[in-house]
């Protein structure tokens, strides 16, 4: 493709997902990114625009360099405009109220990419697409180690270059689809991966990430993924529980050889000092996306039969922490004279 598009993107949220390949694909020529935020990212991207801190190379793409800024608050009185590509750079949870968020910028040919953890929301993304009579759902996800430092600050620490991962759900790309690739094939600091069997490529992070969260999450912050090859125990069980939704992978007809266990122990040893976001979130108290994760290996192990009893345990230890950062009432007792720290317990 000799000249690129000029493409209109809108991405839910500035987070260490959409607010990093947001500013990446901004830095390409004739490229116009807005974003939907809301409360402090804000007015700081209004006001500094977007700042990435990257392995990968440094960059801040000033507000002028950008597209319309949305408050997430206000949207009925935000500009309207029709979106080439509308990205979702949300939590897995958040993707369907978010979704249905941005359906005033989608256009008869708008291009959905979502970008989150998971494949039980994929089917729900394509189907509300679907429902508008308009535009036309991709399956995606990306490969990043990045966090939020501050509103409108993204720092990039692991996954050297950071890639996302798309395609169709069925059948060839589409010419708008190639446009895409190539319009991050020119971002700096990333790759655009378009693949002919999308869902499988999916399927093979979903699995990493599920095992590795498994394993670091419970064992806690000291557990960066380049310990796990390291402590024997650990990768016995990050072992188990990618065979396990490897043959849940199997169950449905996707392809996924095992000989990629092997490649992905090696993914780990050089993975230092890197986490899984679930992890991370778990670790904070905040909100996460572990039934996203290990629970929807659960409820798709049930409906396949098949047994997933690593997964399964490591959930059940999980998902408390999970409730509690939601705010929800459980029947926990505090032994009197006893401290418990985290976030949601009440009185110490």
């Amino acid at each position: 493709m000799s000249e690129l598009p000029s493409f209109k993107w809108l991405i839910f949220g500035c987070g260490g997902v959409g607010g990093y390949f947001g500013a990446r694909i901004a830095q390409v020529k004739g490229q116009r990114v807005s974003y939907i935020v809301r409360n402090k990212a804000l007015a700081a991207l209004k006001e500094h625009g977007v700042r990435i801190t990257s392995i990968c190379g440094d960059v801040q793409v000033p507000p002028s360099e950008l597209g319309p800024i949305l408050d997430s608050q206000a949207l009925d009185k935000e500009e309207k405009f029709v979106a080439d590509v509308i990205m979702l750079g949300c939590k897995a949870w958040e993707a369907k109220d978010c979704l249905q968020m941005c359906e005033p910028w989608c256009g008869p040919e708008t291009l959905v990419l979502p970008l989150q953890n998971g494949v039980e929301g994929l089917s729900t993304i394509r189907d509300i697409v679907t429902s508008w009579g308009k535009g036309h759902a991709l399956a995606g996800c990306c490969n990043i180690v990045s966090a939020i430092a501050e509103p409108g600050h993204i720092k990039h620490w692991a996954a050297n270059p950071p890639y996302i991962t798309f395609g169709e759900f069925l059948g060839a790309a589409t010419p708008k689809t190639l446009q895409v690739k190539a319009i991050l094939d020119a971002a700096p600091g990333m790759d655009g991966n378009l693949e002919e069997d999308a869902l499988a490529k999916i399927w093979e992070k979903f699995t990493f990430i599920c095992s590795t969260t498994s394993v670091q999450a419970i064992t806690g912050p000291h557990a960066t993924q380049d310990m796990i090859p390291a402590i024997p125990e650990l990768l016995d069980t990050w072992r188990a529980a990618m065979h396990e939704i490897v043959a849940l992978c199997h169950s449905y007809g996707i392809k996924y050889d095992l000989k990629q266990v092997d490649q992905r122990v090696e993914a780990l040893r050089v993975a230092k000092g890197a986490s899984t976001s679930c992890s991370r979130d778990l670790w904070s108290g905040k909100p996460s996306e572990v039934d996203d994760l290990l629970g929807s290996v659960v409820r798709m192990s049930k409906e396949q039969k098949v047994p997933v009893p690593t997964i399964s345990a490591c959930y059940s230890a999980l998902i408390v922490r999970d409730r509690i950062a939601r705010g929800q009432e459980l029947p926990i007792q505090v032994p009197e004279g006893q401290k418990i720290l985290g976030p949601n317990w009440g009185p110490a």
